[in-house]
Parts: C-alpha cells; sequence; structure tokens
C-alpha cells in the first residue's frame, strides 16, 4: 500500500519539475522566459514573492530576484535567481541573461538574447507523513540533481508595443537518477514562449495596455495569459489577468518620482470542479 502511495506521489511531483513558475506580474518579469527583454526598461532590480494557495500546508512557494546592469554599447546583462519549494521538492535556480540591441528606427529595435546557468532539485522524502515510525529501507529517496540550462530569445521592441519569441530551455534531459525502488519520466522539457502587447494611449495621461503570454509545454496544457493593464500618468496602474488554466487574477501597480516600484496581486480559481483547490494565491512584486 505504502509502495503504491509513493509511486502515484512521484508520478505527481515528475509533472511539477517540468513546469515553469507562473506569476501574476510575469508582463514586467518577461526576462525570466525570454533574455531579449534584458535592459528593455533600463537597469534595475526586481522581487517577486508568490505564496501560492494561502492555506494550505507545503503549498508552492516562488521567489525572483531579477538584475539587469546597465547597457553599455547596445548590449546588457542580467541575472536571475529563482526558488520555489512545494511539499517534498525545492528547487534553486541561477542563470546568466544576455541582450544585445540592432536599431531599426529612431523608436524601435531588435534584441537577441542568450540564457545560461543551471537549476538545482532537492526531493526529501522526510517531510512526508508516516503511517508507521520506522521507515521503509527498501525505498530510497530520489536525492538531488543538477540540471544545465541553455536558452535563446529575440524580441521586437518599440514605442506602440512590443513581441518575443524564446525557447527558455533548449536542453531536453532526464532529471534526478534512476535507481532499483522508481521508474522515473520526469524531464526538463524544451518548450516555447511567445509574448507580445501594444500600449493605447486614450489621452495624455491615460493608457490601457493589453498583452498576451503563451507557453507550449510537452506532455502539458499550452497555457495562455491574458493581460489589461490600466494606467494612470505611468504612476498608478490596475489590471487583470485570466488564463485557460481556470484561475483569474487582478494586480494593482504603484511607481513613484524616482522610478521605485510596488505591486500586490490576487489569483483565484474559476473551476467548477468540487475537487479543485480553491485557495487564493498572493503575490508581491518591486522594483528598484
Amino acid at each position: 500500500m505504502n509502495k503504491y502511495f509513493f509511486y502515484i506521489l512521484i508520478v505527481f511531483s515528475s509533472s511539477l519539475f517540468s513546469q515553469e513558475s507562473s506569476i501574476i506580474f510575469n508582463r514586467f518579469n518577461l526576462s525570466v522566459f525570454n533574455p531579449a527583454y534584458v535592459g528593455v526598461n533600463g537597469s534595475a532590480i526586481n522581487l517577486n514573492s508568490r505564496v501560492q494557495w494561502l492555506g494550505v500546508e507545503d503549498a508552492p512557494l516562488t521567489n525572483y530576484l531579477i538584475i539587469h546592469l546597465p547597457e553599455k554599447k547596445n548590449a546588457s546583462l542580467g541575472f536571475t535567481i529563482q526558488n520555489d519549494r512545494v511539499f517534498v521538492e525545492n528547487k534553486s535556480q541561477l542563470t546568466i541573461d544576455y541582450s544585445y540591441k540592432l536599431k531599426l528606427s529612431n523608436n524601435s529595435y531588435v534584441s537577441l538574447g542568450l540564457k545560461a546557468g543551471g537549476r538545482f532539485f532537492n526531493v526529501n522524502f522526510n517531510k512526508i507523513p508516516r503511517i508507521f515510525n520506522e521507515s521503509n529501507q527498501s525505498i530510497s529517496s530520489p536525492g538531488n540533481y543538477f540540471s544545465p540550462i541553455l536558452g535563446a530569445g529575440i524580441s521586437y521592441i518599440s514605442k506602440k508595443g512590443f513581441l518575443g519569441v524564446s525557447v527558455p530551455g533548449l536542453l531536453n534531459r532526464i532529471g534526478l537518477n534512476q535507481n532499483q525502488d522508481w521508474e522515473l519520466t520526469n524531464r526538463d522539457y524544451t518548450y516555447l514562449h511567445v509574448s507580445g502587447g501594444v500600449y493605447l494611449n486614450l489621452s495624455n495621461k491615460f493608457s490601457v495596455n493589453p498583452s498576451l503570454i503563451y507557453r507550449s509545454i510537452p506532455r502539458e496544457l499550452d497555457l495562455f495569459n491574458s493581460i489589461i493593464e490600466m494606467d494612470y500618468n505611468d504612476r498608478f496602474s490596475l489590471g487583470s489577468v485570466y488564463t485557460n488554466n481556470n484561475t483569474m487574477a487582478f494586480f494593482l501597480k504603484l511607481k513613484s518620482k524616482k522610478g521605485f516600484h510596488i505591486g500586490y496581486g490576487y489569483e483565484f480559481s474559476t473551476a467548477s470542479d468540487m475537487e479543485a483547490i480553491k485557495n487564493s494565491t498572493h503575490e508581491l512584486m518591486l522594483r528598484i
């Protein structure tokens, strides 16, 4: 009985391993998925924290630190540190992101980007509640593993909007070590990330900025994020996010005169399934 329980658990975990985290403020953190967006808004330090399914023990927790250095000779360098924790899993990721601008006109350019780094996984079976006090010595933990990351992207940027296409992970490899107890199927899949949006100025102070983000991951549901942001005087904005993954979110963002950003997002499930987790998700974003 216990062996079947663990088998079901590891199958569930393998599907989580293959996914990148979804964030409400991904519209403002696109370099996480596409290195060609590094430096688009100048040098910055971004902090993003996402607490999913509030009230559920060991629910997903995601933290990002994104650094964009000042541009030099049309080139920008950035760093992304990410940590995801959910139940027995702990995933950390570090990448170096590079972009180079090719100017098309005074108001537009094409950016080429490269991403390189590594992903570290840890699975801790000691956090699993036990029916018996003694552990089953015949079942060994999958343990830790390291996975290299190599990605590439391209983006078009203008005063009227943006469009980007990337493959955040070009390497397709099996993660975790095979052992005598588990037949592991989890894999770091290559997937496609497409993003685009326009800036619609309604007046000198009001603008509406719709955008769409698409991710295609093998063996998973293709994910669409539709985002609408209403901005006042580049200081205050309200927005909503709707996904085809049965979630909807609203966010608020403030910007000071010195360029300091702070944002809060609230996400909830729209699924009618009684078994779906209905707990809300909260997200904070800071940009310096």
